[in-house]
């Protein structure tokens, strides 16, 4: 993650010299947003009944290219933070995501569809390997820069002994550059 956001971080001070971010949303697109996450779920993969969830933090980073005013594919991280029996977890989706708009910059209503990895980690325990993960999401751009929206997100990891099932929603406002 903390390679990313350097990545990220120079890849904006980069762009910022040439004629990006000029207001339209065509070309190179940077966002990030905060919320809530009512519900984000684990469970071993086949036994849901002992299926394990809270409620806690949503945030997602993006990164990517709009090639009109009403579509952009982007590289997105959509994850969820929350504690159960004092362990902080965290989840969630990272991979290719499609955003459609379907009017101008500053009111328009949009969906995005995703495949990609679904990530989990627990504090104190070693990371699970990734597995496939889908993210699906609709909301409202309100200004021009400024969005919130409405995510779910599934998938699996694994680590040596067991496989796992999870899933979040998030309710997120977001700020996208372009």
């Amino acid at each position: 993650m903390k390679k990313f956001l350097i990545a990220t971080c120079m890849v904006f001070l980069m762009a910022s010299s040439s004629f990006s971010f000029d207001g339209n949303r065509n070309g190179f697109v940077l966002g990030g947003g905060l919320g809530f996450a009512p519900t984000a779920e684990v469970s071993l993969d086949g036994s849901s009944p002992d299926a394990s969830s809270s409620s806690g933090f949503g945030l997602n980073l993006l990164i990517g290219y709009a090639w009109d005013e009403n579509n952009m594919i982007v590289y997105e991280g959509n994850v969820a933070g929350y504690t159960i029996n004092s362990i902080d977890l965290a989840q969630g989706f990272n991979g290719a995501s499609w955003y459609h708009y379907f009017g101008l910059p500053g009111k328009s209503l949009f969906t995005t569809v995703g495949l990609g990895f679904y990530v989990f980690e627990a504090d104190g325990f070693d990371a699970n390997d990734p597995g496939g993960a889908f993210l699906l999401g609709a909301g409202y751009e309100f200004s021009p820069h400024w969005q919130v929206g409405a995510y779910f997100s599934s998938g699996k990891t694994t680590d040596p002994i067991f496989d796992y099932k999870h899933n979040h929603f998030n309710i997120l406002i977001s700020g996208i550059i372009f």
